[in-house]
């Protein structure tokens, strides 16, 4: 006895295109429910402080040093401030001595965040040239 069944369809698969649709929608809802931040830029001076052989102290730029330690705590030239009244502190300082600049010197182990916090409250103080020790 011979049965004859059906023969199989050939070519039956699952679809790509549905796939690649559903990640084009996957890709465009994140690209749009995204929130991207307003990058700022401040201007950083890194280089080196040299002086040559007939300048003197009193002829550079006044500087205040802004240490940040590790715990968060700020000083400025060896004096303690909060970090709530930094900008406040520093435009005072300005205030006295309009080309004044600021040395920010952090500890080895002081967060990115932190530091770039207080980097942002010097130069919201209105201070132009600031470097990183």
């Amino acid at each position: 006895m011979r049965l004859d069944l059906p023969a199989p369809r050939a070519g039956r698969g699952i679809g790509l295109t549905p796939l690649i649709d559903v990640v084009f929608i996957l890709l465009l809802f994140f690209l749009l429910a995204s929130h991207f931040h307003q990058w700022r830029a401040f201007q950083l001076d890194t280089a080196p402080v040299s002086r040559t052989d007939g300048e003197t102290p009193a002829d550079q730029t006044p500087a205040l040093l802004l240490r940040v330690h590790a715990d968060g705590a700020l000083d400025i030239n060896g004096e303690a401030v909060a970090p709530a009244r930094l900008a406040e502190v520093i435009a005072e300082y300005r205030g006295r001595r309009p080309a004044i600049a600021v040395v920010v010197a952090p500890a080895a182990d002081v967060p990115l965040q932190a530091l770039v916090e207080v980097m942002d409250a010097v130069v919201a103080a209105g201070i132009d040239t600031l470097r990183l020790q």
